[in-house]
């Protein structure tokens, strides 16, 4: 069984594709993903050309890191930006509480072909309870600047249950909002062992992981926070990502297979800053200018909170009992083929076209 866990040589994919450079940025910007679509459209179309204002700010002072980060993108009156060009705004913060005050980072970094981003860091841990200003200052000395409380501490517990495919999680503590609450599933297809006709070629095994959503599936406590990951409904949306991005083929194919490597829960307790029109982050309205921003002599949101994750992966009875599965299919088959092995490992092709087993037969 070890063997079979542990067969598949996986080529990593992403579901929406990325190329980040650096990945100690996925708290940033993986659980705020509507952020980077807005950010993505400012590179392209600047919704604020015109404007006199100097800057717009995304970013988040996160309890629950050791550094902090903000991305800044300055306001031109030009279509399309200049590129690999640096930023020469100056990036400080001030913790209000205590009085102390630091200089940021810069880095440029590309995130891919057409989107690079100016990024400032700092390495510090914001304290719960204490309000903290950021300020970015412009070399004719204009300030963009936007002030927030992080949040108190909170608590959280994943029941990791060894013989349920049900994982109850609770959040304790006083936690305005909860956003970009997600569970990923850490999922590989399983290719069949042996295809015909002979020779026939079997792509390798793909490590894809898949976020589900789980925003309408919290419900809000006297104490917190509560809500139930639910292996066995999630296995569906998963398999669709799969299915979709041409990783297995229908059930009935030679490939139809997940197997489940890890599972990851994670979600941000935010400040009660965090309250977009409505409660929702609907990118097509918040790029409308000054529809939500809490930033001073410029656009943008500045938030805090506390990021929280656990990841761990569940037994093989558990995943199994969920719906994925380890063996690949058409192991061991007979001199005579089985029609759906004849059909190709290749997903998709198998799917739109008819079996290769019945023009085998003709």
């Amino acid at each position: 069984m070890d063997s079979l866990l542990q067969r598949p040589a996986c080529t990593e994919k992403s579901a929406i594709s990325t190329s980040h450079t650096h990945n100690r940025w996925w708290l940033l910007f993986g659980l705020f993903s509507v952020f980077v679509l807005l950010a993505g459209c400012e590179d392209s179309v600047d919704p604020f050309k015109g404007t006199e204002l100097p800057y717009t700010i995304w970013g988040f002072l996160n309890a629950g890191t050791d550094t902090q980060f903000v991305r800044v993108f300055p306001i031109r009156d030009e279509l399309i930006p200049d590129v690999n060009v640096d930023l020469d705004a100056r990036v400080y913060s001030t913790d209000l509480t205590t009085g102390e005050r630091r200089e940021w980072i810069y880095e440029r970094v590309d995130f891919d072909t057409l989107i690079e981003g100016h990024l400032y860091w700092s390495a510090f841990r914001a304290e719960h309870s204490h309000r903290y200003r950021l300020e970015v200052m412009s070399p004719e000395g204009e300030v963009t600047s936007s002030e927030i409380t992080v949040p108190s501490e909170i608590e959280f517990h994943v029941d990791i249950r060894e013989n349920s495919t049900k994982f109850p999680v609770r959040i304790i503590g006083d936690i305005p909002n909860l956003v970009g609450l997600r569970v990923t599933y850490n999922a590989v297809n399983v290719p069949p062992q042996l295809a015909w006709p002979v020779g026939t070629p079997i792509a390798d095994a793909v490590a894809l992981p898949v976020s589900i959503d789980y925003r309408n599936v919290v419900e809000q406590t006297d104490d917190g926070w509560e809500m139930l990951i639910d292996m066995r409904r999630d296995y569906t949306a998963v398999r669709e990502v799969f299915r979709l991005n041409c990783l297995v083929t229908d059930e009935l194919g030679s490939a139809p297979d997940l197997w489940l490597r890890g599972i990851e829960f994670a979600a941000l307790a935010a400040d009660s800053s965090w309250d977009p029109p409505g409660g929702e982050f609907d990118p097509n309205l918040l790029s409308v200018p000054g529809t939500f921003s809490n930033v001073t002599n410029g656009y943008g949101f500045f938030g805090a909170g506390q990021a929280i994750s656990q990841g761990w992966t569940p037994t093989v009875n558990v995943s199994l009992d969920a719906g994925f599965n380890f063996e690949a299919q058409c192991q061991g088959i007979s001199p005579v083929p089985i029609p759906s092995c004849m059909d190709p490992p290749v997903p998709c092709v198998g799917e739109r076209l008819p079996g290769l087993w019945r023009i085998w037969l003709r």
